[in-house]
């Protein structure tokens, strides 16, 4: 397998455990708050379960609702730290990289969508709270701005993983490389996480995993544009890592024997 074919297929694989983690963090998120609140909750896969939420206060239900993105927005924060602050680039900072962006993509696509997905976190929250529907598209309006920003500014975050000259040398090489690292890994991943997310309950389940990617497509056309970069020092990512598959493996067998039935808490 030649370098670029083990950077599609590594990459692959940190995307989807990245976001399968964020999944479980967001979904843990509405479990631990409705466990604090007495929903008796039972955390799936890519749900949660409440046993007893009829007879919460509405408050309760928009700490519940709102539980689930904002520890997505903690996760991209600290995962967005944490990137920086990491020189090397290794395996771990490109999975700190999709660990961020996803976290952000799942707050600030709530966000955007809240007007139209009223099934949806940041929807039931505008239900619950009666909110009228020109703060609702404002609301949308700030989260896609924010999000579209943070799609625009991978770029380079991305490039910066390349260890040859030749894959950032000219706009095709650098549309190519982001192809690999970018694109490739969302297709493949999304599809991937949808046969994980089975079964599901909700139409949103299968569309989420395609969707929530979409704004990989600006840091892969926006690359033709960068110019003046330096390559990598550490070629990590273009060698196998059989540490890396075996905790891939584990992640999905709890993801799907422990997770998806269910754990009461």
């Amino acid at each position: 397998m030649k370098e670029k074919e083990k950077i599609i297929l590594n990459s692959t694989v940190l995307y989807v455990t990245a976001f399968l983690l964020t999944t479980i963090i967001h979904e843990f998120g509405h479990a631990i708050v409705g466990f604090i609140n007495g929903s008796n909750p039972i955390l799936h896969h890519n749900y949660v379960e409440y046993l007893s939420i009829n007879n919460l206060s509405v408050f309760k239900k928009v700490l519940i609702s709102l539980a689930g993105p904002l520890f997505s927005l903690i996760q991209g924060l600290l995962a967005g730290l944490m990137f920086f602050k990491t020189k090397k680039q290794s395996f771990y900072k490109l999975f700190l990289l999709w660990f961020s962006i996803l976290g952000f993509s799942n707050f600030l696509g709530y966000l955007m969508t809240g007007p139209i997905f009223l099934q949806g976190d940041i929807g039931k929250v505008f239900l619950l709270m009666n909110i009228p529907l020109i703060p609702q598209l404002f609301i949308a309006f700030i989260g896609a701005t924010i999000l579209f920003y943070l799609g625009y500014k991978l770029t380079i975050p991305f490039l910066k993983f390349s260890y040859k000259e030749e894959w950032i040398f000219s706009a095709k090489s650098r549309g190519n490389f982001t192809f690999k690292i970018i694109i490739l890994p969302w297709l493949i991943g999304a599809t991937i996480v949808t046969i994980l997310y089975l079964p599901v309950i909700a139409i949103v389940s299968i569309i989420y995993p395609i969707t929530s990617g979409m704004i990989f497509i600006f840091p892969w056309k926006n690359a033709k544009r960068i110019t003046n970069l330096k390559i990598s020092k550490y070629n990590q990512i273009g060698k196998y890592s059989f540490d890396l598959y075996l905790l891939f493996l584990i992640l999905i067998v709890v993801f799907k024997l422990f997770l998806a039935p269910g754990i009461v808490l």
